[in-house]
């Protein structure tokens, strides 16, 4: 294997790449983004060239799969351009997005020829109102037709995360389960697990064995084959089912053990651990006139020292707003 190949101290390979082009969202999913959040200023985001030039020397160290996050990443203007300047990187194998889906009904054509290979879309309820009094948005209907709109477009399985809420939405885990038999879908049930300390609640967390025995009053639930890509989702389908049903136990049952990820947010830090405090500030390095080769040697260092497991955050610290899914892309 090549030297040049990301490791870090624990000997993980790190070959997925999670690029928050923005943290700005058309939704407000209390979750994801704190009450009275201050968005940042454009001034201070990493243009789109600049994230082209970090994903080429990620690639050199070994990157192979990229996924375009936010906030919400569609709204970001000039993003079909990018996307298609971003699979075009020699080594880049893959790029996939996470988005809302309230754009997809249009986009979800372009998304395909601009060379994207895979869509996540995030939807936490099926019922109208329980969705606007979880997004701040009367809008599950475009999101319904973007899925849709994606499956025409050439997108199979379309992935729709849900992030299980006990209280919340856990009265619509079968319908949503219900879904796949007839649609090439793959529905992800998540563990609910806030990045920001303050929207921490037992009381809204179910794992994944509870969320598993609602499912299967729908019937036994068979093992299915994962995508060279799949992630940590242990992957299932109904008997007969056209799509699947994937839980990510993201508290209960963590899979530090094979975290393979690196996140880069829309201000050019460099996260290694979702939870994790060494940050390497890429878009100083890049103001300050550093070359590839610089980079390239601090990207390693900071690898190096990636986390052997994380430490959730019990308490909020200064800076808390900046531990935002929607800043950090999730």
């Amino acid at each position: 294997m090549s030297e040049d190949l990301l490791r870090d101290g624990f000997q993980r390979s790190v070959e997925y790449l999670r690029l928050s082009v923005t943290d700005r969202c058309s939704l407000r999913c209390d979750y994801c983004m704190p009450a009275g959040m201050k968005f940042t200023p454009n001034c201070d985001m990493l243009k789109f060239s600049d994230f082209l030039f970090l994903v080429d020397i990620f690639a050199s160290l070994g990157i192979r799969k990229v996924r375009v996050t936010g906030g919400e990443p569609l709204i970001r203007r000039g993003i079909l351009r990018f996307l298609r300047q971003l699979k075009e990187i020699p080594g880049i194998e893959r790029t996939v997005i996470t988005t809302n889906g309230l754009k997809l009904y249009k986009m979800a054509p372009h998304l395909k020829s601009a060379g994207v290979a895979g869509l996540n879309v995030s939807l936490d309820s099926l019922d109208r109102e329980k969705y606007k009094k979880i997004t701040g948005a009367d809008q599950i209907s475009k999101v319904i037709s973007g899925i849709d709109s994606a499956i025409e477009a050439g997108f199979g399985p379309v992935k729709v995360n849900v992030v299980a809420m006990k209280g919340v939405n856990d009265d619509e885990f079968l319908k949503f389960a219900e879904l796949t038999r007839d649609k090439n879908i793959q529905v992800r049930f998540i563990e609910f697990m806030p990045a920001t300390p303050s929207l921490w609640s037992n009381e809204r967390f179910i794992a994944v064995p509870e969320i598993k025995a609602h499912v299967e009053k729908l019937g036994p639930l068979v093992s299915a084959d994962k995508e060279k890509w799949g992630g940590p989702a242990e992957i299932y389908k109904l008997e007969g089912a056209v799509g699947q049903i994937g839980f990510i136990s993201a508290v209960s049952r963590h899979f530090c053990e094979s975290c393979n990820r690196l996140r880069l947010t829309s201000t050019g830090q460099l996260m290694t651990c979702l939870f994790g405090k060494g940050d390497l500030d890429l878009r100083k390095m890049i103001n300050g006139g550093a070359n590839k080769k610089t980079i390239k040697q601090a990207i390693r260092e900071t690898v190096f020292d990636k986390n052997g497991v994380r430490v959730l955050p019990t308490a909020a610290g200064p800076g808390e707003e900046k531990r935002s899914m929607s800043c950090v892309g999730g």
